[in-house]
């Protein structure tokens, strides 16, 4: 019954791809978006415990999403032009930063505005920051860095898990439109002019090194299995492994706390040096095996989505996180109109601050603009760097504040 549960995570996206390959509405819908809906319509529809009955179903789903997003994140950036990604990651970064001060802006505000319904709320707003401007490790540290309530930690964990998702798919399928109405486009890299636009590096034209992510449609998939690339997919895939297994290796060095985080750092370090080896960035089809990974691990986290956590609601914490949510992204993009940055950097820098490194090929998928992978994963590693830091300040300064 492992076996199958196992199969199903890997075998719903296939059938996903075959049926956009044979119908172009599905295929507009985006196969990352239904990858991760039809997780949440099988997750609310069917007793999955039940049916595997048996099976520890949630820790095999776990498996199954940190495998994928381990080995999907060198196998996307094996094959692009990564010095020009990082000339390109100015704009990224900036945003970033505005979305970290709009996270600690809307935590102080609502920090005050709870602090007589929410106990203890210095170590909700710390551990807040931490799982908004780095992601659910940083947020497990401050937790065990300000010697945070288990039971608060929990709950915030389980709240954190269905409004993440309930936001990441907002960012796949209405916020471009949504925000698109008052922040600029986004320019390709080879139609950037400087006058209109403020990027740090000079344009330049990169259509051949992209030329190969230029098709965004499900039919991309086919080159996995066709004459003389499977091979080559092969080779992407032993190479992924190879960075896993240095990465696991190298995150021993570090104390438990910080182990999760440093692995995904170092993952995403030996991708980026591995592309700049010529017979490994030459491997084209290593970004097509990156995405179907990638519908593994949306279909895999939409089907682990727990709806009925609902039913015991703890309102005003629930609330606290939401408004959070909500209002951070809000402020962001106020300031990213200000700042004149575009609509697609301002949501995978948002992206990069609230859901972290793994969700950034997601996003990227979803909003159909590979180019801002790279920038993406230094957005979010930037954000890794200084989750803890910034969380265990606002748990100290909220705690000294409301006394």
């Amino acid at each position: 019954m492992g076996i199958a549960l196992i199969a199903m995570s890997f075998l719903v996206p296939v059938t996903l791809i075959i049926l956009c390959q044979r119908f172009a509405i599905l295929d507009r819908v985006g196969v990352v978006v239904l990858a991760f809906a039809s997780g949440i319509v099988l997750a609310s529809s069917i007793d999955l415990p039940a049916v595997f009955q048996g099976v520890d179903v949630q820790g095999i789903q776990t498996q199954v999403t940190e495998l994928s997003i381990a080995l999907a994140v060198p196998l996307l950036v094996f094959s692009m032009n990564v010095r020009q990604a990082v000339q390109r990651a100015g704009p990224t970064l900036r945003s970033m930063v505005l979305a970290l001060i709009a996270v600690l802006l809307m935590t102080t505000v609502l920090a005050w505005l709870f602090q007589d319904r929410l106990h203890p709320i210095w170590q909700i707003a710390g551990m807040a920051v931490g799982a908004y401007t780095g992601g659910g490790p940083n947020m497990a540290a401050i937790k065990t860095a300000i010697e945070g309530d288990q039971a608060v930690f929990v709950t915030m964990t389980t709240y954190d898990i269905l409004l993440s998702a309930i936001y990441l798919l907002f960012v796949m399928t209405l916020a471009k439109p949504v925000f698109g109405r008052f922040l600029p486009a986004y320019l390709p890299a080879g139609n950037r002019s400087p006058d209109k636009v403020n990027y740090d590096a000079v344009s330049v034209d990169t259509s051949n090194d992209y030329a190969h992510l230029s098709d965004e449609s499900a039919r991309a998939y086919a080159r996995l299995l066709a004459a003389g690339q499977w091979r080559a997919s092969l080779k992407s895939l032993f190479f992924a492994l190879l960075a896993v297994a240095l990465s696991v290796l190298g995150s021993q060095l570090f104390p438990d706390s910080a182990r999760s985080m440093m692995t995904i750092i170092l993952i995403t370090s030996f991708g980026l040096l591995f592309s700049l080896v010529p017979v490994i960035h030459r491997l084209k089809s290593s970004f097509q095996l990156g995405m179907y990974l990638i519908l593994v691990f949306c279909f895999t986290m939409g089907a682990m989505t727990d709806v009925a956590v609902l039913g015991e609601l703890n309102g005003q914490l629930f609330a606290y996180i939401g408004l959070l949510l909500a209002g951070a992204m809000c402020l962001h993009a106020l300031a990213c109109r200000m700042f004149g940055i575009d609509t697609d950097t301002f949501l995978i820098a948002s992206s990069a601050a609230i859901m972290s490194v793994p969700f950034i090929p997601v996003i990227a998928g979803a909003l159909k603009n590979r180019e801002l992978i790279v920038p993406g994963f230094a957005a979010a590693i930037l954000g890794y760097a200084l989750g803890n830091y910034l969380g265990i300040m606002m748990a100290y300064a909220v705690r000294w504040w409301v006394g």
